[in-house]
């Protein structure tokens, strides 16, 4: 049964119509748009036949983002100073995507960092947006990362959540206060945690788990990989073109079909890391294994490697989905390389 619309201070319903229908021109935030994902996310929104009239990219950095789109306004610097944030909300907005964040390696290393870049800036983009009179659609890129480990069997939407590792911990914060400002109609928040998300370029600043990521560069180009976890490793996996699609059917659902947590994790394909190696020789149609160098790091698989079978109802009622088959993940995520 659909669930009571959260109303907005002036008491309208929040997600009972599309944004791109109730007004005729539409204003699009994006936090972390030079990041891996950002920067697809920004490109597929240009190629959208929606009535965008202005997409705000920010990050500390946007070097990345190269689109010629007369619409696209960049603004660089941090979330969390306040005239950064104060040119970002100059204008009512209708869609923000929160992208903008640190890896968990970062996170875990600095915690001072952490905090700083993906709870404290995330609180004040809440606090902004709560200003508005009439609410915007925030979707936030929250993670698996909330899980934890050890895991059971099986997750599901009833698995408990019990992050483990500080970029865990600052996601489930976001996540809560996200769902909060819902309730009480001050922003009409949806939370997506993300899987690993294929094929991230190589950088000196690594999450953990890129080695995915990592295998399928360095086997499509020749390249000898030592790879840190063992063949019959689990992940839970999209292709980058999959991910932006499900961020921006995130905010063009019906809140009213979201559960009251305003959270779900994401359809993702489960493949061992040997899988996934035979994916990419399927799609590029020579051998490859041999290539690989098996080095199984204990700490990193454990944490990043051994993931249980997924199940994602409420993802999968929403209309969420994933690549369909690892040679299709492959396929799609090597458009990013």
């Amino acid at each position: 049964m659909a669930k009571p619309f959260a109303t907005g201070r002036h008491g309208h319903p929040i997600g009972a119509t599309p944004l791109f229908i109730r007004r005729a021109l539409m204003r699009i935030l994006i936090t972390g748009a030079n990041g891996f994902i950002g920067q697809g996310l920004v490109q597929a929104l240009c190629e959208q036949a929606l009535p965008i009239t202005e997409i705000i990219a920010n990050d500390i950095n946007l070097s990345g983002l190269s689109t010629g789109d007369a619409r696209l306004r960049r603004v660089t610097g941090p979330l969390d100073q306040p005239d950064i944030l104060a040119q970002l909300l100059a204008q009512p907005l209708d869609w923000v995507f929160h992208l903008a964040g640190i890896t968990s390696k970062r996170a875990e290393e600095d915690l001072a960092l952490g905090l700083a870049v993906n709870v404290h800036s995330s609180m004040a983009l809440l606090a902004g947006l709560a200003a508005q009179q009439q609410p915007a659609r925030l979707v936030f890129a929250s993670s698996i990362g909330v899980f934890g480990v050890p895991l059971p069997a099986r997750v599901d939407d009833d698995t408990p959540i019990a992050p483990t590792m500080s970029y865990g911990v600052q996601k489930r914060m976001i996540e809560l206060l996200v769902a909060d400002y819902a309730r009480r109609g001050l922003v009409d928040g949806r939370t997506v945690r993300l899987p690993g998300v294929l094929a991230r370029p190589q950088q000196s600043i690594r999450p953990l788990s890129a080695f995915s990521s990592d295998i399928l560069h360095c086997l499509a180009a020749g390249q000898r990989f030592t790879c840190p976890v063992s063949p019959q490793s689990t992940n839970w996996l999209l292709s980058r073109p999959c991910c932006v699609a499900q961020l921006i059917h995130a905010l063009q659902s019906d809140a009213a079909h979201w559960p009251s947590s305003r959270a779900v994790t994401l359809p993702a394909q489960r493949l061992t890391t040997n899988a996934l190696v035979q994916a990419l020789e399927q799609h590029l149609g020579r051998p490859l294994a041999h290539l690989v160098d098996w080095a199984p790091v204990p700490e990193i698989e454990a944490q990043f490697a051994n993931w249980p079978e997924l199940d994602t109802p409420a993802a999968n009622a929403l209309g969420f989905v994933h690549d369909g088959s690892g040679q299709q993940l492959v396929a799609a995520a090597l458009q990013t390389a």
